[in-house]
């Protein structure tokens, strides 16, 4: 087995066990705060990793670093907020889908023609949505309104995500880290911002200081291992295996949520995988 694919399992992990750490943090206090101190974590980490990975970055590779910058860091809050509010099973596979949904509809949009496969995801993807939406019955958790209020954070933070990708897309491939590295300063310098116009607090309290502090190295270190896995396997498996990041976040939303599942939303999971699955071979 080419060691690549566990890799890009590894890298599948590690994003969305990132992800579900920030929703957790992002329980105890504001999400854009938590998506700060992890910008910190994953500035320090790329910074550390400069030496490692080399390449020239154009000022027009910056400039779309610096506009992915703007788009993930609202992302990201809206990522944890969705994760926050819950459930799970709903937030990680809207966000998810709707990222690469949005990249496929630009890509029509400027000419290019996304393959039937792709079409049969998105296709998936509109029937797998409303089945996540399903609840328990007599589950009062979650309201229909909460439930409602999920999927509409959840849908914009994906809309974000797929901004993000487009953004980044137009990166030059020897680029390096260094519009990465622009993305992250952006952002903090984003949310440094909106926190202190608010007169909101700099620090996250010491429930959630620490897992937002790692959530940051955990992204670093899932873009570490995507980008070392297409190195030497063909990028379309290895996005594949990535996008099943939401199962990593719903299955360990399980046991440390107490989340419970329809037989509805299960397929609904399912086949949000498989819709994901087919966008990225597309």
């Amino acid at each position: 087995m080419n060691p690549a694919y566990l890799l890009a399992v590894a890298a599948s992990v590690l994003f969305g066990s990132g992800d579900l750490g920030g929703g957790i943090a992002s329980k105890r206090t504001n999400a854009m705060l938590v998506a700060l101190v992890s910008g910190y974590g994953a500035l320090i980490g790329m910074i550390l990793l400069l030496p490692l990975v080399h390449g020239h970055a154009t000022r027009a590779d910056l400039m779309w670093g610096a506009l992915a910058g703007a788009f993930g860091a609202a992302g990201l809050a809206l990522i944890y907020r969705s994760l926050a509010l819950g459930p799970v099973i709903i937030a990680s596979p809207t966000f998810c889908l709707i990222g690469l949904v949005v990249p496929a509809v630009f890509g029509v949009i400027v000419g290019q023609r996304p393959s039937a496969i792709a079409w049969g995801g998105v296709g998936l993807a509109i029937v797998a949505i409303p089945l996540l939406t399903l609840r328990p019955e007599g589950d009062q958790r979650y309201t229909a309104a909460h439930v409602r209020k999920t999927v509409l954070v959840a849908s914009l933070a994906g809309v974000l995500v797929g901004f993000f990708l487009i953004s980044l897309a137009h990166v030059g491939r020897d680029a390096g880290l260094w519009p990465l590295i622009v993305a992250r300063i952006v952002g903090i310098a984003l949310f440094l911002g909106a926190l202190l116009a608010t007169r909101g607090p700099l620090v996250p309290p010491r429930g959630a200081r620490f897992l937002s502090f790692v959530v940051g190295f955990a992204d670093v270190a899932g873009n570490i291992a995507y980008w070392r896995a297409v190195q030497t396997a063909p990028i379309a498996l290895v996005a594949t295996l990535v996008s099943l990041a939401p199962a990593t976040s719903v299955l360990l939303a399980r046991p440390l949520l107490k989340e419970r599942w329809t037989a509805a939303q299960f397929a609904g999971l399912i086949l949000a995988l498989v819709a994901g699955v087919l966008i990225s071979r597309g």
